[in-house]
């Protein structure tokens, strides 16, 4: 009995040591889906985040994200480069460390500065923070909390993302889009990290 349960303690142990922390943020941590789809991240400075999403190193986006949730930046890659006529930022009102954390059943609204396609404009973003659940992928679980921001000045009344935000890693990924003409969902299974 023994020596059938010893191998089954240290390969559970294995897979849990495999599991990245928020320490591995330095070097990066990256989600996976079933289809191939990517998106990794690593710390860039105190409360911030760099995104990187895609099929593969030539088409995709990146982000820059204060405190790992809140978008200040997108930019297409092209042939695995940032394409700078595609880019788009949002200026909070707060810096970085001031905007608030997530608290289970809380919210936040919020006017942005913008700028795209050579405009300037402004842009209220609600926030809805909800409770805390479990998320598995493969042999990791964390924490997560699903975050929807809605944006009440478009045209569009439908258009909302989800995204799921994962407390003890400090990152937060796009897992829903919503809108009248259309809906996506990015189903990570996997977590590992990066090279």
């Amino acid at each position: 009995m023994i020596r059938i349960l010893l191998p089954l303690i240290v390969l559970t142990g294995a897979a849990e040591a495999a599991c990245p922390t928020a320490d591995d943020m330095t070097r990066g941590i990256k989600f996976t889906s079933a289809s191939g789809e990517y998106e990794a991240f690593h710390s860039v400075g105190a409360d911030m985040v760099e995104g990187m999403f895609g099929l593969d190193s030539h088409q995709g986006s990146r982000t820059m994200l204060a405190r790992g949730l809140y978008l200040v930046e997108v930019v297409a890659i092209e042939n695995g480069k940032a394409d700078p006529a595609t880019r788009s930022t949002y200026s909070f009102p707060l810096p970085p460390s001031e905007m608030p954390l997530p608290v289970p059943g809380g919210g936040w609204s919020v006017t942005v500065a913008t700028f795209a396609d050579g405009r300037i404009g402004s842009e209220k973003q609600i926030y809805s923070f909800g409770q805390l659940t479990r998320q598995t992928y493969q042999a990791c679980s964390y924490d997560m909390m699903p975050i929807t921001i809605r944006y009440p000045d478009e045209n569009d009344p439908q258009r909302r993302d989800v995204l799921h935000y994962l407390p003890e890693l400090g990152i937060s990924y796009l897992a829903e889009f919503h809108d009248r003409d259309a809906s996506d969902i990015y189903d990570y299974i996997s977590i590992e990290t990066s090279q």
